[in-house]
Parts: C-alpha cells; sequence; structure tokens
C-alpha cells in the first residue's frame, strides 16, 4: 500500500451517496433476515411432516403381521405418499421421470452423447410428418428449414420406412407409430394435444424423444409438471394455419422463423454458422435487450415485467450445458450488434430485479456513459462475484450514485458493452468444461478491459426464482436467494475497496488507466 498526499487525494463522495449506501445493506440485511426467517418456518414444518410420516409408518408396521407382505408394503407406500410435502414429490417425480421408468439415462446424457457422436450434426435430409389438417403448418417449416440447407419432404401419412435422417412430428398423438427416439422430434402443435389424461404411454413418447416443440407457450409450464425436463423443451411458435409468406414474414427474435432456427441449433442439428445465417434478418433494433428463455415460464414472466425503455425479449440460446447457452447467446447479441455498427450494447437477464428508481437512474447513467465514452469497455449494474485481488482505479460522486472504475468485472445481471467489449464478446469461443474459468464472465475477467460500476448497485437480483444455468429443476441452486450471500459479500468487498481509494491507502495504477 502507498499512502498518497493529501492535495492528491479524491474529494469524499457526498452525504447522499453514502445514506444511499447505508439503505442499501439495510435493504439487504432485511432480505436476509426474511430468508432465515422462511427457512427457520420450512425445518420447523418439515419436521412436523417427518413426525407424522414416521407415525404413519409405525401405526401400518404394527397393523401388519409381515412387511414383506406385497399389500402391507403397498398401504405403507400410500400412506406415505399422502403424507409427503407437496415439493418433495414434485423433485422425486423429475427424478423418477429424468431418469426414466426401465431405468433410461437422464435426458441431458443423452443428448451429449447424441452430440458427441455427430450423428446431429451430420443431418443431411429432414421430413415432416403432420395430419392433412396441418399440412400447411408443416409446409411453412419445411421451407425454413430448407433455408437452412437441409433437403426436406413433407408427408401427411407416417413413412412405412425410417431412411431420413431426422423426423418432425407435427401433433403425434394423432400417429400410432413414430419414428426412432434418436431421429424423432415431437411438435405439439394443436390446442387440445394434452387434453385428457396424461398417460405414461405418451410421456414415454415424449421423454424418448430428440426433443419437443411447442408451439402453445402456456402449455410448457403443463409439461414440466408432468416431468417433462426443461433442457428437452423448445417453445417453437406453428399455427395450424400457418403459410409461407416471403414478404412479409414474421421476423421478431420470438416469430417462427427465429425460433425454429434456435431449437435445431440447439438440439445440435445446425451449426452455429447456419443459425447466424438463418436468423440475419431476426430484428434486434431496440436501445435495450432482455435476455430471456421462454421455456423457464416463472423467469420468462418476469422478463415480460422488466420490459422497460423500449427493451425487447431475446429468447437465449440454447446448448444441454446451460452456461454455454448463455455464452453463444451474448457472442451472438454481439455480433449482431457488430454488423449493425452498434457501438454500444444494453443487455439485461430476466431475473434482474428492476428497483423503483430504475427508471429514473437508468438514462442517468446511460447519459454519463456516453459522455465518458472512451473511458471504459464494460458497465456492470451488478457486481455479483468481485474478485479479492480486483482493484478499484477511481471513484466518482454522482449524486446518490459512486460511479466506480474497477479492473475486473464479474456478473451479467445487467450490463452495457461498449466496442471493446463486443469485439472481445464476438470472438468468445466454446473451449473447456470449466465453469469457474470458461464461462463468458470470466472469459471477460481475463481480458484487462476497463470496466465501470455503480454502488449502490442499478439491479438487484429476484431471489425466488430458480437457476436455468445450472440445473433445469434448479438442484444446484434452490432459488437465487442461495446465491445472495456471495453478492452481497461482493458488494462488501466492493465498499472496502471504495473506502481504500478514497482514503488513498490503495494501490496505485500501473497500467496508465
Amino acid at each position: 500500500m502507498m499512502n498518497v498526499p493529501p492535495h492528491q487525494m479524491p474529494p469524499p463522495p457526498e452525504p447522499q451517496a453514502l445514506r444511499a449506501a447505508l439503505r442499501h445493506f439495510q435493504d439487504r440485511l432485511q432480505a436476509q433476515e426474511a430468508q432465515f426467517a422462511r427457512l427457520q418456518r420450512q425445518i420447523r414444518q418439515q419436521a412436523a411432516e417427518l413426525a407424522e410420516c414416521r407415525e404413519a409408518l409405525q401405526r401400518s408396521a404394527e397393523g401388519r403381521a409381515r412387511l414383506s407382505d406385497t399389500p402391507a408394503l403397498r398401504h405403507i407406500a400410500r400412506a406415505l405418499r399422502g403424507l409427503l410435502p407437496r415439493r418433495w414429490r414434485a423433485r422425486l417425480a423429475r427424478l423418477n421421470f429424468a431418469s426414466g421408468a426401465e431405468g433410461a439415462p437422464d435426458y441431458r446424457v443423452r443428448l451429449r452423447t447424441l452430440r458427441a457422436s455427430g450423428q446431429l450434426a451430420r443431418t443431411r435430409s429432414v421430413a415432416l410428418v403432420a395430419p392433412e389438417s396441418l399440412r400447411r403448418a408443416a409446409t411453412a417449416a419445411a421451407h425454413l428449414i430448407e433455408a437452412m440447407g437441409l433437403h426436406v419432404t413433407v408427408h401427411t401419412a407416417m413413412p412405412t420406412a425410417f431412411t431420413d435422417d431426422l423426423y418432425l412430428v407435427l401433433s403425434p398423438r394423432a400417429f400410432a407409430e413414430l419414428p426412432p427416439p434418436d431421429r424423432r422430434i415431437l411438435w405439439l402443435v394443436e390446442s387440445g394435444e394434452l387434453a385428457g389424461e396424461w398417460s405414461a404411454a405418451f410421456h414415454a413418447r415424449l421423454d424418448g424423444s430428440l426433443a419437443v416443440f411447442e408451439a402453445v407457450l402456456p402449455r410448457i409450464a403443463e409439461l414440466q409438471a408432468h416431468g417433462v425436463v426443461q433442457h428437452q423443451i423448445f417453445h417453437v411458435p406453428l399455427t395450424p394455419f400457418t403459410a409461407p409468406n416471403p414478404v412479409r414474414p414474421d421476423r421478431s427474435p420470438l416469430g417462427l422463423p427465429h425460433m425454429l432456427a434456435r431449437a435445431l441449433h440447439g438440439c445440435g442439428v445446425v451449426d452455429d454458422a447456419i443459425f447466424e445465417a438463418a436468423t440475419a434478418e431476426t430484428r434486434l433494433d431496440a436501445p435495450a435487450l432482455v435476455l430471456c428463455l421462454p421455456e423457464a415460464p416463472e423467469r420468462f414472466a418476469l422478463a415480460r415485467e422488466s420490459q422497460r425503455h423500449g427493451a425487447l425479449l431475446f429468447p437465449g440460446l440454447r446448448h444441454v450445458e446451460g452456461w454455454k447457452g448463455t455464452a453463444l447467446s451474448y457472442r451472438y447479441l454481439a455480433r449482431r450488434a457488430l454488423a449493425a455498427g452498434r457501438e454500444r450494447l444494453v443487455i439485461w437477464e430476466d431475473d434482474a430485479r428492476l428497483p423503483a428508481d430504475f427508471d429514473t437512474r437508468l438514462p442517468a447513467l446511460l447519459a454519463r456513459l456516453e459522455a465518458q465514452a472512451g473511458a471504459w469497455d464494460v458497465f456492470s449494474g451488478l457486481i455479483t462475484d468481485l474478485s479479492p485481488h480486483g482493484e478499484v482505479r477511481a471513484v466518482h460522486a454522482d449524486g446518490a450514485n459512486l460511479l466506480v472504475e474497477l479492473d475486473t468485472v464479474i456478473g451479467m445481471v445487467f450490463g452495457v458493452y461498449g466496442a471493446k467489449a463486443l469485439n472481445a464478446l464476438a470472438g468468445y469461443r466454446v473451449e473447456g468444461e470449466d465453469v469457474m474459468k470458461d464461462t463468458i464472465d470470466r472469459y471477460l475477467e481475463t481480458l484487462a478491459l476497463r470496466c465501470w460500476t455503480v454502488f449502490p448497485p442499478l439491479v438487484g437480483h429476484a431471489d425466488h426464482v430458480s437457476s436455468t444455468l445450472w440445473d433445469p429443476t434448479g438442484g444446484r441452486f434452490l432459488s437465487n436467494e442461495w446465491l445472495n450471500p456471495m453478492i452481497d459479500g461482493s458488494q462488501l468487498r466492493l465498499l472496502a475497496k471504495i473506502a481504500d481509494r478514497l482514503e488513498g491507502t490503495a494501490p496505485a495504477p500501473t497500467d496508465g488507466h
């Protein structure tokens, strides 16, 4: 450490900024106390439920002469099933469906194996099979797939021999026989396809398929409730009356052309170059983008609520490894921005919590960044995991805000990316499997970009939603609130580094920034 002469020390932050910092941590402490109280209630509730299960098991055992008797075991199982907490039953159902009734491997394991074998990437011929009532819809989809360089045929009856590389079956309930599981995608199109009793046979058809395309967005939650894993589901909007329209196709990011290419890319059928060419006309001319997943219903609802300041919803790219899908999404958006001649891109994610003052703070911060366009490469609205070795280069008081210059940045919840950061994102390559160094934010951390952030943070993290980055059932992090200690610790670390800089005890910059 080195001391800075008093006449060279930066001015202290204004009282308004200090009060804002205090309010931020008061709010975070209250949130942590509320989380702790919820956990205590859950523990007490689970203890009571376990006690009920234990008593029921004991009563059932005492009432039967032999526990090895099959009817006795069935009676006990029924009793326990009725007492298990609903969230435990849902979790067990997901695990059972994921492994399959006969011990089939997890869906993600199957897809990883298929991708590694090269079978999906070798796809050259695609057959669309649809009932006569969906011929127009199938023809519209066929034209889009043909534009991706694949040979496509349309059938209104199931072929007698399965000689094509891939089959897309529209309205699969209409067919008694289906193509081989690893070469079929089932596309649920018509409104009544999930009506009636959900049978084990129908689930097996879905579960065994390469993917499930769901045309009706609200039905995705129903599919997941029945145990179809999120990684297997792709929202691909299609109506029975869809027809090719070369004059005015829907070129929004949620339109059929983009979403069909996104789904085939997510399955591994088309590569990055084909996907980028197929979606080159997707409209992304908005001042900001909200990165979201339509296949995650709760998070998608949050994304819709956070559409502020003309922001456009952008459905993130998909990959069997969630963090790779996130990285590919940022790379794609950066490449599109650069191709359009843009020098700045604003992106926030679907689990960003936009506080009440967001609408007033954002325009002011963007104006400040615009005025300092040559002084920064990336701005983060929430530093989620600041390195202990991170260095605060400068602090600027701006009313209730402290604008902070850093030599590192971690956290993609909210970001503004300048020209250098866009070029860095556009050059990202998916290499390695280490989530502690190969993710998109860890990649940015290694590039010595000039990073700015603000304190208090511009956005928060929605506590109640599950992570889509690591596990489709939220198994690694039960909800985002389990990340709060890391985020709050990062903000405390940032505040300490700000204090060191203001007191003149932080190391002086050595690279000329």
